[in-house]
């Protein structure tokens, strides 16, 4: 009797430690949800108390205001009547095109606005269609010409599908007339095939230290041309400005010909919104490789082009004199 009396004493002591355990166990967690819950509810109450006049406002007009045929026009001019709801609903809309709308007027930046769905949908459309327009066209046994129409994921991947067959030709003419720009990271993707590895391609600065950021080529220098002839025009602009910096600030043998570009020195952030809208800003001053700012200044080529002769003409004899 006694092994047995010890082991019904053994497990009663065991069940009273694992009540203990599991006592504690609770303990420790009521005590985390609690903190959970009082924090919660704190963020709760900073962000009524920090949004108050912004919530109360809204309430004011949006919903209280009893002109409505003034609500009604000032709706119109921000809102398109296909995407209206309901005042409440596009309130915090017409208030972003508003300030939107009032900054840019006040620094010429047309660069910052609402994107109504629709918008979106078109600018995405017209970029792709335009990007297909990207080609390799061999001038001569000796040149390759890379047309460029804008920079974006599909131009970029086309360079780098095609990188191999370009790089058997000497020498290149990179087209980037009419380029408006488009993405930064592919513009120094693009640029890393051309330059050395860890070279500054370009600076990024923001109001917020945290965020400004020097950017350097990626990889291994790919093209080794003898001779790169970049063509530009008045309406190269943004990420290809970008790009020719790079190219001309650390590739050898590199030449631009044609006229002086848009001089858009600075970079947006698009923020996708609900219900299909998104708001664009002008977060970024640009930099080039040595810190110089093109904003409203533009890059000017190193040869101005022949009105009477074709640019593509140009740079081939460009070449030829080069040897």
């Amino acid at each position: 009797m006694a092994p047995i009396k010890w082991f019904m004493e053994w497990r009663e002591r065991r069940r009273e430690k694992l009540d203990r355990t599991r006592e504690k166990r609770f303990r420790r967690r009521y005590r985390v949800y609690q903190v959970g819950f009082f924090m919660l509810l704190g963020t709760l109450g900073f962000t009524v108390y920090a949004n108050f006049d912004y919530w109360a406002f809204r309430i004011l007009i949006a919903h209280n205001y009893v002109f409505t045929d003034a609500l009604d026009e000032l709706y119109g001019q921000h809102i398109l009547e296909e995407n209206r709801r309901s005042f409440g609903r596009d309130f915090d809309r017409v208030v972003i095109s508003v300030v939107t709308g009032a900054l840019s007027e006040i620094n010429n930046d047309r660069f910052t606005y609402l994107y109504a769905p629709q918008e979106i949908q078109h600018v995405r459309a017209v970029d792709r269609v335009i990007a297909r327009r990207v080609e390799v066209e061999v001038l001569n046994e000796d040149t390759v010409r890379l047309f460029i129409p804008n920079i974006s994921r599909y131009t970029r991947e086309f360079v780098y599908e095609h990188r191999d067959f370009m790089a058997q030709f000497p020498n290149m003419v990179l087209d980037l007339r009419g380029n408006y720009g488009g993405w930064l990271p592919d513009a120094h993707r693009i640029a890393s095939l051309f330059t050395p590895r860890n070279v500054t391609l370009s600076y990024h600065q923001t109001r917020m230290s945290f965020f400004t950021e020097t950017i350097t080529s990626r990889g291994e220098q790919f093209f080794h041309f003898e001779n790169v002839v970049i063509l530009q025009d008045r309406r190269t602009a943004s990420a290809a400005e970008v790009l020719i910096l790079a190219l001309r600030e650390h590739t050898p043998n590199v030449v631009t010909i044609g006229y002086r570009t848009v001089g858009k020195g600075i970079g947006q952030v698009t923020v996708p919104l609900t219900s299909g809208y998104a708001v664009r800003a002008t977060v970024l001053n640009v930099l080039g490789p040595v810190g110089q700012s093109i904003h409203l200044v533009g890059i000017y080529p190193d040869i101005p082009a022949d009105p009477y002769i074709d640019m593509v003409e140009q740079a081939l004899e460009i070449i030829a004199n080069s040897r």
